[in-house]
């Protein structure tokens, strides 16, 4: 009975050391799997967290004064106003205030170590420059109407006139000529047509200047906002921070991670 109890122990045992190695084996292969998922993960939040390209595309629309609307399958787009007439900025404008942006907003400011005095020294000379960049180019920058959007205007304001009239004599029980009405206001009009246009034009300039205060409180606001996130390096020291959590649960070497990601 020995004689065979000897061999079939060695054999169990074999076994057994067989399926401990199969199962080590497997335990190592899933290990590995979890460690690259995490340093996956890792990468795609650095990512996304240093990534300004969606801040930027929405400053872009702003300025073109696009609109969110839904599509047919209900999620909400960009989509260009109907009326580009009512357009404030150039398309001159548009690129040159994008360039400002791109030169604040960027993973460069967002990973740099900024204190009160710098952020605010910073976004004054960020104010002051915008400011001034405008003032000096701000009919290059600034739509103005062309002569046929005058002229329209100018029509409009004649049809109003008109009406005015209409309802003036209709109140004093007086006959109507609505083709006398037209050729008496064009007589008005008449030595004043060019006059008119011009003054249009200026109004119309004007008015797309009054927004530069709005748009220049966005913009500041947006700047503002990415050197608030730099303050002492705090957006660098949430990814650290990050970083070294992950670091104990996947059970990496820590001085391995320390020159993965030594540039923060």
């Amino acid at each position: 009975m020995e004689e065979y109890e000897q061999p079939y122990n060695e054999v169990a045992e074999q076994v057994g050391l067989h399926t401990q190695a199969n199962q080590g084996t497997q335990l190592a292969n899933q290990t590995k799997q979890l460690q690259y998922q995490m340093e996956e993960s890792e990468q795609n939040l650095a990512e996304a967290q240093l990534d300004c390209n969606e801040t930027l595309s929405k400053i872009y629309h702003l300025l073109k004064q696009d609109i969110l609307a839904p599509n047919d399958e209900g999620i909400l787009e960009w989509k260009e106003i109907e009326d580009q007439k009512k357009r404030v900025l150039t398309e001159e404008g548009v690129e040159k205030m994008m360039q400002v942006m791109q030169s604040y907003i960027n993973k460069e400011t967002l990973l740099s170590n900024f204190d009160e005095k710098m952020i605010a020294r910073r976004m004054l000379e960020f104010s002051l420059a915008l400011s001034a960049v405008i003032f000096m180019k701000y009919d290059v920058y600034f739509r103005t109407p062309s002569l046929d959007e005058c002229k329209d205007i100018l029509e409009l304001r004649i049809a109003e006139k008109n009406k005015r009239k209409r309802i003036n004599l209709e109140i004093m029980n007086k006959e109507v000529d609505m083709d006398k009405i037209k050729e008496e206001t064009l007589k008005e009009i008449e030595p004043r047509i060019e006059y008119e246009i011009q003054k249009i034009k200026q109004e119309q300039t004007k008015l797309n200047l009054r927004e530069f205060e709005m748009i220049f409180t966005q913009l500041r606001a947006l700047v503002e906002a990415t050197h608030n996130r730099a303050w002492k390096g705090e957006e660098r020291g949430s990814l650290r921070r990050h970083f070294n959590i992950s670091e104990i649960i996947g059970g990496k070497p820590q001085q391995q991670e320390k020159k993965k990601w030594g540039l923060f």
